[in-house]
C-alpha cells in the first residue's frame, strides 16, 4: 500500500477553496471491493451528505474516504471492506465532499449519481453505473 506522510496537508495545499470538484487517488483496500486500490475518485464538495453516500470526511484531524451511515441519530463512517471497524462520529466532523465518480485503469468510469427519468431528480446508486 502506498503511504503519504501527511495526506491532510497535501489535500489542503492542493484544494484550498474546495469550490470545484477534485480528484483523489484511493490508497489501500478499505473501500474494496467497490473501490480498488489506486482508483481515481471524483469528489464534489457541493454535494450534500446523505445516508450511504461515499464521502471524504475530516474527523479528529484525519481525512477519511468512507461510506457515511446514519444509525438512528448516530452518524458513523464505514469501510466497505469488513476487515475494518466502523468509526462513530461522536465529535464534530467536516464533510469535504461526496464521491460522484470513480475511474479505474482500463475500465469505464462509474458514476454514483444519475438523473431519474421519471422524477427528474438526481438519485444515488451504491454500485456505480456507467453513464448512458
Amino acid at each position: 500500500m502506498s503511504e503519504i506522510d501527511n495526506p491532510k496537508a497535501l489535500f489542503e495545499s492542493t484544494c484550498p477553496t474546495n469550490s470545484e470538484s477534485f480528484a483523489l487517488q484511493n490508497l489501500g483496500d478499505m473501500m474494496a471491493p467497490e473501490f480498488s486500490e489506486n482508483c481515481i475518485i471524483i469528489v464534489d464538495p457541493g454535494m450534500r451528505i446523505h445516508n450511504q453516500a461515499y464521502a471524504i470526511i475530516d474527523y479528529q484531524g484525519e481525512l477519511y474516504f468512507r461510506q457515511f451511515i446514519n444509525v438512528g441519530k448516530k452518524p458513523l463512517i464505514r469501510c466497505l471492506n469488513n476487515a475494518y471497524k466502523d468509526i462513530e462520529l461522536i465529535d464534530d466532523y467536516d464533510v469535504k465532499g461526496c464521491v460522484v465518480q470513480q475511474k479505474q485503469r482500463k475500465q469505464t468510469a462509474l458514476h454514483y449519481y444519475h438523473l431519474d427519468e421519471v422524477s427528474k431528480k438526481m438519485v444515488f446508486s451504491e454500485k456505480g453505473r456507467a453513464k448512458n
